[in-house]
């Protein structure tokens, strides 16, 4: 599990022998998530938290073990770990709905996503580039990728990509927050994913990343942990000062980073632009439909998603 250097503020509580840390709230289950978006959700539950850098090699193969009462992940992996390779998992809630966003470099001459566009995307055989297939994908547009978000960093604030057989002039690039929220004032959101998706599907949502309860876990200690999370979700969307409050326990950036991927300036401009971070909860029992329709609809993966699946 990742140990911080807890730089304590005067006013929190000392740290206890085990190291962590009295003022935030004690947890014994044991929680594993990504960094990013879907770690930042844990906010509150750092104390049992370990969070790593690549899913399908650090966070995947935990689906087959029994290491984790909780597991944060996308939902596309998670449910076919369970449907598929019959995981001792069951997917509790959505905590996620979509942090990307298509952003103009400002070089588009008439101003709209069309034909001939040169645009920016990153994994384009996972939950970002299906979206932005389905969104995008009948415009005819020249499209250019990159693995993973991170690698849109540079082009955001050059509105260039460089590759093998050269450098292209960038229209659009799709990318998520809070990376888009460090960018250079240039590069504009013309529409957030989330939206997009919203209108062309009727009011569904992007499922992109959700809980998982080991069905081994005290179902009593569970419920009471979806019961917090649902409250820190509302608590978060309504004012993220408080997930920047609970950030800020762990000491400086670097800590923050190492913890959540991100720190708490950039969480915070993020969330203050409508929510940038897509966070939220969502029971998972009680949106199966609109589930099945993004697993099996929009990502085309055929699962079969009975009561079984869900908490």
């Amino acid at each position: 599990m990742k140990k911080l250097t807890l730089l304590i503020p005067t006013i929190a509580l000392a740290a206890s022998c085990g190291g962590t840390n009295q003022s935030l709230r004690q947890t014994d289950l044991k929680i594993i998530s990504p960094t990013g978006a879907p770690a930042v959700s844990m906010y509150n539950f750092v104390n049992g938290l370990h969070t790593v850098i690549n899913p399908a090699s650090e966070l995947m193969p935990e689906f087959k073990k029994d290491n984790f009462d909780v597991i944060v992940a996308p939902a596309k992996g998670g449910l076919t770990q369970i449907v598929k390779q019959n995981a001792a998992y069951q997917m509790a809630a959505v905590v996620t709905f979509g942090n990307f966003a298509l952003v103009s470099t400002g070089k588009d001459d008439n101003g709209t996503l069309d034909a001939g566009d040169n645009v920016l995307i990153f994994q384009k055989t996972d939950i970002p580039g299906s979206v932005f297939e389905y969104l995008y994908g009948d415009l005819e547009l020249n499209v250019y990728e990159v693995p993973d978000v991170s690698a849109t960093v540079s082009p955001l604030n050059t509105g260039t990509y460089s590759s093998s057989s050269g450098t292209v002039e960038l229209d659009y690039i799709f990318s998520a927050y809070p990376v888009i929220s460090n960018v250079k004032k240039t590069s504009q959101v013309v529409e957030k994913a989330s939206d997009a998706f919203a209108k062309k599907t009727n009011g569904k949502r992007i499922i992109q990343a959700a809980v998982f309860i080991n069905k081994n876990t005290n179902k009593e200690k569970a419920d009471e942990f979806l019961s917090l999370l649902e409250q820190d979700m509302s608590m978060a969307v309504t004012d993220p000062n408080n997930i920047v409050n609970t950030f800020n326990l762990f000491g400086g950036e670097s800590e923050q980073k190492n913890m959540f991927g991100v720190a708490a300036g950039a969480v915070y401009n993020a969330m203050i632009d409508n929510n940038g971070l897509g966070l939220g909860y969502q029971k998972a029992k009680d949106a199966q439909e609109e589930i099945d329709y993004f697993i099996n609809d929009i990502l085309d993966l055929n699962l079969e998603l009975d009561e079984e699946v869900y908490y």
